[in-house]
């Protein structure tokens, strides 16, 4: 028995989020209120980036050079994907709108497990993915202000530099640092875990159609020739409903993906430097730069493994058509079947922008790209 179930209620918690900032128009109204927190994002991100810039041009210190571009690099993905997102505005409203539609939503008690199950498994890696970034937010609070007690003078989360004594301002500078990464870790979590629902969403699509291709013969008279053409035709509608979701998925999140991609290679190869620099492997320092390069290895982790399990959900469309008794269908409905087969010789992927897709392949590569950077710039150091 079919009923409507509502598939958008697993996404609620991120769109919350980002409606906040006014990127998710379908959940919060543009009111004064969120348009000015809009701009607060926005000057707090630009205002950050280049007081961080200034500081990188003032110093020839490889360490702190580092570190601080690291932080640059976060924030330049930030920067891109809030952008990415705005442009894209539209996009979030019709992604809803498709999962909202009759052919997705009315499910039976068994599809709606298969969904449930697959989500469950991707709130795993969203919510390990979310402890990281808020343990980064609270390290970069509480550190430095427990190595004021033990240097004797003032230090801030980042170092940076101003036109002015930042000590008079010690409170309200430290402040607006610690929100800076609040602020960077709130948003760019919640693009990261959206699309990561998203496409988590679609995988259980493909695996509810394959469902319905092997039970395309339950519980039916074989005569009834015209109720296995209807059942076809409904699966071939419904693997098109869901390219169109994925190809969707694809122009609204393809553009940040590449660049966050790129800023994410830099920040490991930067983080892991920082860590090889490092003597005392219990001192705060250590702890925030291990638990950040954790976050960052997860943010690419929670990218390409549901990637990888769209591209191969999708590729078991064709083992699906072959476990249903194909002989005993007539003709025409044997070539309906070879049309899905054929379509379901190239496995659905979603790509950053067509250059790459996003699979546990891509997420080696970026991995041995990044250790790459880090010999290089441990060798110039050495």
């Amino acid at each position: 028995m079919s009923q409507m179930y509502d598939i958008s209620r697993y996404l609620k918690f991120e769109q919350l989020r980002l409606g906040i900032g006014g990127l998710y128009p379908s959940r919060m109204k543009r009111t004064c209120l969120v348009n000015l927190f809009t701009i607060f994002t926005y000057f707090l991100t630009f205002g950050q980036m280049a007081v961080v810039i200034n500081y990188v041009l003032s110093t020839t210190d490889l360490m702190v050079i580092t570190e601080v571009f690291l932080f640059s690099m976060t924030q330049i993905g930030l920067i891109n994907k809030l952008l990415n997102f705005h442009l894209k505005l539209k996009n979030t409203v019709i992604l809803d709108e498709l999962i909202s539609r009759e052919i997705f939503a009315k499910m039976t008690t068994s599809e709606i497990a298969i969904l449930k199950e697959t989500l469950r498994n991707c709130s795993i890696g969203t919510n390990l993915f979310t402890i990281s970034c808020c343990l980064v937010v609270t390290l970069y609070g509480v550190f430095p202000a427990t190595e004021n007690k033990a240097s004797g003078k003032k230090n801030y989360p980042f170092p940076e530099k101003f036109p002015f004594n930042p000590d008079n301002y010690y409170v309200i500078i430290y402040l607006a640092e610690v929100i800076t990464v609040a602020v960077s870790a709130w948003f760019n979590g919640a693009m990261d875990c959206i699309f990561a629902k998203h496409t988590a969403i679609a995988t259980s699509f493909f695996s509810i159609l394959c469902e319905k291709i092997k039970n395309l013969l339950d519980g039916i008279d074989r005569k009834d020739d015209k109720l296995v053409e209807k059942r076809i035709k409904h699966c071939i509608v419904y693997y098109t409903e869901i390219i169109r979701y994925v190809s969707l998925i694809e122009n609204t999140f393809s553009y940040g993906i590449l660049v966050q991609f790129t800023c994410s290679a830099i920040v490991i190869c930067l983080t892991g430097f920082q860590l090889t620099l490092m003597t005392n492997f219990l001192s705060a320092h250590f702890i925030l730069m291990a638990t950040y390069f954790w976050s960052m290895t997860n943010q690419l982790t929670l990218y390409c493994w549901n990637g990888h399990l769209l591209m191969e959900k999708s590729d078991e469309i064709t083992q699906a058509c072959y476990h249903v008794n194909w002989y005993e269908m007539r003709v025409n409905d044997q070539k309906l079947l070879i049309t899905i087969m054929e379509r379901a010789k190239q496995p659905v992927a979603v790509k950053a922008i067509g250059v790459f897709c996003l699979n546990l392949a891509t997420l080696m590569s970026i991995l041995r790209s990044s250790y790459s950077y880090f010999a290089v710039l441990h060798q110039i150091f050495s």
